[in-house]
């Protein structure tokens, strides 16, 4: 072995002790080892790397993507890169051309495309692009490293469906909870689910309950409500699924449904019989739909119907979606069994109040009379409010007006005790404080609250007695049209305490309007207290026919925003008249639903 010349060993021969500096850079070119290295690596390396010309014709590629392409390395040199994908995006591949066109790089775009060697196999790359160079600098190839993240990307949209599945049962338990209007929940449900469940959502209910094991008799449900995606392939005929028209389900899986108490995910393209009411009724034929779920809407063992729920071909369900959608219809026979129920207890309470309120008012020869009741709406139960219009003994008579506290069969049945005790008491001719200071008794022990106001017309003496126990105060026209709210001695409501009452009297010549009323004439969740007292104020002074102003004091609510009842009595001083009494004009707006 010669020896290393001093010159090049730094000025040290071998065994001369001391630490060598630094080597200098050098200038060489790679040598050849230092190719195969770097060959080696391009190779080997786990990130997909391919080299394209500006043409996007691929000049090398390595290992990895051959394995994930399934395209072999002596195939895919000369070839044109996007020939392998020809379902991406032109933008992608203009991208690519700008590196080259730039010398820009560009980082992580993803690109989906079908596998090139399985078709039936879609994946997600993300890629960046790096631009090589020569020893010019000039810009002769784009590198491009690229990584599957197919199952990343499939796994974060599992977890957005999960999360879209709990945003909508959220939000249907929201919308199924905030109102007993069924068919205004049930059109707000179906906006819901399409198109983020379905593409058609048709929901079919039975007259009736249908209980388990027996098919629904004769085989003919109602289309409660139904709503489509705007931009179906083919829109459906409007007239087919109106609310209310009958569907024929006869020899469809709507019949098993009934039968078995199960869901049904069907693919709309199998032999007939499965189908369901979508196909029973042409619907799928029509709209081009491929996929449906039938989801019985059970209460207890009960069927109430069946809810359809269906996919054109761009989608499919799965077990998954089965699972969601039951336990969305659970919540929607969940809210029609309570809508139900309600109507059921509303009738009776209404049904109760009718029979409690007074029919049997007399015409009277010195007082006309106009009335008007409606029960509360929007969602609320019949509440205690009554009237009444009570003979005295002298030509008198008691006017009567009161609100017992709370909603449904209860109240009306505590309204009804108030109102045959205050007729007892009336007829004993008792001052209006006795009367309410001895009501006031009765009605503690029955544990409610109420409040009431009792007045005395007296025909001889034009005069007005009255008690108020806690209601709102009673207004009056003069004769001359001037207008006010009367200044009583207003006692605490009924049932409080044992309290005493005490009594204000005024004139009421003939010519004069008294008006008695509850809270609901003259407020809601939308009008103030103030603005519909101001609105009472102008009905009196403007309008003197009494049944038109009747009418026009219940016209300032909403009755689909009406939280309470609305109770009005007037009564105008007419004096002493030839023939035929006045003829009471009475009138109760009862509306029950379904």
């Amino acid at each position: 072995m010669n020896p290393i010349p001093p010159s090049e060993t730094g000025g040290q021969v071998p065994g001369d002790r001391g630490t060598p500096g630094p080597a200098a850079p050098s200038s060489e070119r790679p040598t050849d080892l230092d190719v195969e290295l770097f060959v080696q690596l391009f190779d080997v390396a786990p990130t997909i790397l391919t080299v394209t010309d500006r043409d996007l014709r691929v000049l090398a590629v390595n290992q990895t993507w051959s394995d994930a392409t399934g395209v072999s390395k002596d195939e895919a040199v000369g070839a044109y890169i996007p020939d392998w994908y020809p379902t991406v995006d032109h933008a992608h591949w203009e991208t690519l051309r700008q590196v080259m066109a730039t010398g820009r790089p560009v980082h992580d775009d993803e690109v989906t495309a079908r596998h090139p060697r399985d078709p039936s196999d879609t994946r997600t790359w993300r890629f960046s692009g790096y631009p090589l160079r020569d020893a010019a600098g000039t810009t002769v190839a784009v590198g491009l490293a690229a990584v599957d993240v197919t199952e990343e990307r499939r796994a974060q949209a599992q977890r957005d469906l999960a999360w879209r599945r709990l945003w909508l049962l959220s939000e249907a338990s929201g919308l199924l909870g905030a109102s007993l209007d069924l068919d205004a929940t049930l059109r707000e449900m179906v906006t819901l689910i399409v198109p983020e469940v379905a593409d058609v959502c048709v929901l079919l209910l039975g007259d009736g309950p249908c209980p388990s094991g027996v098919e629904p008799d004769p085989f003919v449900l109602r289309c409660a409500v139904w709503a489509r995606s705007a931009d179906l392939p083919r829109p459906p005929d409007p007239d087919r699924f109106q609310p209310g028209s009958e569907i024929d389900v006869a020899g469809t899986a709507v019949t098993r449904v009934f039968a078995t108490h199960q869901p049904l995910l069907l693919d709309l393209d199998e032999p007939p019989g499965d189908a369901g009411p979508l196909r029973a009724a042409g619907l799928a034929r029509q709209v081009g739909l491929r996929f449906a779920i039938l989801v019985p809407l059970l209460n207890g063992t009960d069927c109430l119907g069946c809810v359809g729920f269906g996919l054109t071909a761009d989608r499919r369900y799965d077990e998954q979606d089965l699972r969601a959608v039951t336990e969305l219809g659970g919540r929607i026979a969940a809210a029609i069994a309570n809508a139900r129920a309600y109507e059921a207890q509303r009738a009776a309470a209404l049904t109760l109040q009718r029979a409690l309120l007074p029919h049997d008012i007399p015409a009277l020869p010195e007082l006309d009379l106009a009335w008007r009741y409606h029960p509360g709406t929007g969602g609320t139960e019949v509440g205690g409010d009554w009237l009444d219009v009570i003979p005295l003994p002298a030509g008198r008579v008691a006017l009567v007006i009161g609100d017992v506290m709370g909603h449904g069969l209860l109240a009306a049945a505590a309204m009804g005790q108030l109102r045959t005790a205050t007729r007892t008491l009336a007829l004993l001719d008792l001052p209006p404080a006795e009367v309410l200071s001895k009501l006031d008794t009765l009605i503690r022990g029955i544990d409610t609250l109420a409040t009431m106001i009792y007045a005395v017309f007296d025909p001889g003496a034009h005069t007005l007695t009255m008690a108020n126990g806690g209601h709102l105060p009673p207004a009056l026209r003069r004769p001359d049209g001037a207008v006010e709210l009367l200044e009583t001695t207003d006692g605490i409501m009924l049932g409080v305490a044992d309290a005493a009452f005490t009594e204000t009297q005024c004139p009421f010549p003939p010519g004069s309007t008294l008006a008695l009323y509850t809270d609901g004439v003259v407020e809601s969740p939308t009008v103030h207290v103030g603005e519909g007292t101001e609105h009472l104020l102008r009905v009196l002074a403007e309008t003197t026919d009494l049944s038109t102003a009747a009418d026009q004091l219940l016209a300032l609510l909403d009755p689909a925003d009406a939280s309470d009842d609305a109770t009005v009595l007037l009564a105008r001083a007419s004096g002493p008249r030839d023939g035929h009494p006045t003829v009471i004009n009475q009138h109760y707006r009862f509306s029950v639903g379904r």
